[in-house]
């Protein structure tokens, strides 16, 4: 121990700092190792004397205790003197600690490599012969046996083994690895090529691309369309075209017929049947689109070629329809393509021509306006149709919005197709009358609107064109 050089407080000889003051303390001087002390005052010499057996001071005086109370003698009352005995507790003898029995010893595991099966080593599959050598700690050979075990004792967990324990072990061999030839030094020398990055082979991670950008979405919707169309259409030629005074079927005016008055009912059989039947062959479905498209421009056409040319404002009008229903279908499916939102408006354009442009002083659009508002009645309901087709082409405008957002697309195109039959059954319910005209004239009261009039598009033409020409635009667009 040493004096603080601060406060004077007892320190170790080690301390540098005081724990007390914090005072800095002069480094101690050099002591020998062995005779340098530690924080509670020992040295090493110290502790290896005691360890070493140096003489002890002898012992102290044995503790003795004191004896028991005893009366005072009755020598000085004059009575004889006799001891008197006291009560002593009975003693036990102390017990004899049972002998040390140290435990058997266990036999040496045997080693196994990792990864091998077992039952496989070097040495043909026994155990090595220095399996029963000396180590450090047991000796060689068999031991003493211990004594049998009790029937009536349980076995001791550290029962020796049983001589089938000192069989020979199996080993499994080590294990072969399997060594590659070094490249040779040319080979070396050369730097690897790095493969091009190769695209995923499923489609999983290309689900959202997928969804804005098919694959041919109308495979199965062109061929059903097309066998329910042509259906309608073979309907249509079906229905008698009057009842009284006698019954009139298209075929009569075809048999009856004089010249190009045969082609119009001819016509709508053929679109009919070619149509149903071009809807179970096996074609790719950028031909099927194809002839879709020329059977609906073909039954639109040809009527209109037969009466005449209507005016360049009306060509413009149809134009622009046949145009804008594939656009919105094409809309639908392929929602990040700017050709379907381009094709879209130059459609509505088209439609929406007519009534922006000036005739005779006055713009029609505002015309139809005035007429909805002047009109009573039931008269409303020219006007009010004619508005209702401008708000469905302006509505189809929305296809500028971005993916994937469809802007209703498919549901314009659909209007746009069933137009035709929304009109006719304006036009039944204002004309009055509907089972007279349905027994008198049932072609022109229940079917008229399938295959139209010249000049008026029929809804199964319309629906042809926009699908197979729909097909067409998104076979460019994938």
């Amino acid at each position: 121990m040493k004096k603080c050089a601060s406060c004077t407080k007892d320190l170790p000889d080690a301390a540098l700092h005081c724990v007390f003051c914090g005072a800095k303390q002069p480094p101690a001087p050099a002591v020998q190792a062995g005779l340098a002390k530690t924080a509670f005052g020992y040295s090493a010499n110290e502790v290896l004397d005691n360890v070493r057996g140096r003489p002890q001071p002898p012992p102290g005086p044995a503790y003795n205790p004191p004896a028991p109370f005893q009366p005072p003698s009755t020598a000085a009352y004059g009575a004889p003197q006799r001891p008197v005995p006291l009560p002593v507790a009975p003693t036990m003898p102390a017990p004899r600690p049972a002998p040390y029995v140290p435990p058997p010893p266990l036999p040496p595991p045997v080693s196994q490599p990792l990864g091998q099966p077992y039952g496989q080593g070097p040495q043909g599959g026994f155990m090595p012969s220095t399996a029963n050598a000396k180590t450090m700690f047991v000796q060689s050979g068999p031991g003493p046996m211990p004594p049998a075990p009790s029937p009536y004792a349980p076995p001791s967990p550290y029962a020796p083994p049983s001589p089938a324990a000192n069989a020979p072990t199996l080993i499994p061999p080590a294990p072969q690895m399997l060594t590659i030839p070094a490249p040779p030094p040319q080979a070396r020398a050369q730097p690897m090529a790095i493969p091009a990055a190769q695209p995923p082979p499923y489609l999983s991670t290309q689900t959202a691309s997928r969804l804005i950008r098919p694959i041919e979405p109308w495979r199965d919707g062109l061929r059903a369309w097309m066998f329910l169309w042509g259906l309608a259409l073979l309907a249509t030629f079906a229905t008698p075209l009057s009842t009284s005074p006698e019954l009139v079927f298209h075929w009569k005016v075809i048999l009856d017929g004089e010249g190009v008055a045969r082609l119009p009912p001819l016509l709508l059989a053929a679109i009919g049947l070619l149509s149903v039947i071009l809807a179970f062959l096996p074609m790719p479905t950028l031909p099927r689109g194809l002839i879709a498209t020329l059977l609906g421009v073909a039954g639109i056409a040809v009527p209109i070629a037969l009466v005449g040319v209507p005016p360049w404002l009306t060509i413009v009008s149809m134009v622009g329809m046949l145009l804008l229903v594939p656009s919105l279908l094409a809309r639908n499916e392929y929602r990040d393509a700017t050709t379907a939102r381009l094709l879209v408006t130059l459609g509505a354009i088209g439609v929406l021509l007519p009534f922006g442009l000036p005739q005779n002083d006055t713009i029609p659009l505002v015309s139809v306006i005035k007429a909805l508002i002047d009109l009573p009645g039931s008269q409303k309901v020219g006007p009010a149709l004619q508005l209702g087709l401008v708000v469905i082409v302006v509505m189809s405008l929305l296809a500028w919005l971005p993916a994937p957002v469809t802007g209703a697309a498919k549901l314009w195109a659909w209007l746009l197709i069933l137009w035709a039959l929304i009109v006719h059954i304006a036009d039944v319910v204002l004309a009055g009358g509907v089972s007279t005209a349905v027994t008198a004239a049932p072609n022109a009261t229940l079917a008229s609107w399938v295959a139209g009039a010249p000049g008026a598009m029929g809804s199964a033409y319309l629906a042809l064109v926009g699908y197979g020409l729909a097909s067409v635009i998104g076979k460019q667009l994938e």
